[in-house]
């Protein structure tokens, strides 16, 4: 029987696939991301993890399987925060596109009702480190990024990803969860794979800029 990591890995690779080949996600891959479009990328995705690490937290503090479960550096709030503030973006009234506002009210209702399955959104947003990994260096090129400044979002640990994600793995797998408790992370796996590839194309949309208007 196959572990829930592998489960989700598995039963969302094509969601999984349809979000890497976003317009957003293919500039990065080639280091062409404009910086109105990088920057309202950050802000709709601070707004998603506000709500996600709050119930998040409230999740492991109410459930003793799940105790140190997520370990204080994989929280991407303070890192997002960090992001906007260098590029002098305000935190407060930030409009949500469509898909972050329906991502988010999956993230309420799912606390409200399945909570397990935020564990499965979580799963989608902590995974994207891995290949966020190496598009950072093309990002930091692109935008001429000093360091990790503007850029810790997308790259917070570093050489240590590979690590932590293998340890976190670990501590999924190690969970003795429930048949209906693992459906219920893949199917919020599943919403939130589409609703990220959806605020990718809302921001894209309203940002990009033709080649031949750019200055």
């Amino acid at each position: 029987m196959p572990g829930i990591m592998q489960r989700l890995r598995d039963e969302t690779a094509a969601l999984h696939q349809h979000a890497e080949t976003r317009p957003l996600e293919q500039a990065m891959v080639r280091g062409e991301i404009q910086l109105d479009t990088y920057v309202e990328n950050l802000a709709q995705r601070y707004l998603v993890h506000r709500r996600l690490e709050s119930e998040i937290r409230a999740l492991c503090a109410s459930d003793a399987r799940l105790a140190g479960l997520v370990l204080d550096e994989q929280w991407q709030l303070p890192n997002l925060e960090a992001d906007l503030a260098h590029f002098g973006a305000p935190m407060s009234g930030i409009e949500p596109t469509r898909g972050a506002l329906r991502l988010i009210e999956h993230i309420e209702a799912t606390a409200h009702g399945e909570s397990l399955g935020l564990l499965g959104v979580f799963y989608v947003f902590e995974g994207s480190k891995n290949g966020a990994h190496f598009l950072a260096p093309r990002v930091r090129a692109a935008l001429r990024l000093p360091g990790s400044d503007g850029s810790r979002y997308l790259d917070p640990h570093g050489a240590r990803q590979r690590e932590l994600w293998t340890q976190f793995k670990s501590r999924m797998d190690a969970v003795d969860f429930s048949p209906a408790e693992c459906d219920a992370m893949l199917r919020g796996a599943k919403a939130a794979f589409m609703f990220v590839a959806e605020i990718d194309d809302d921001v894209y949309s309203h940002t990009v800029q033709p080649v031949s208007t750019r200055t």
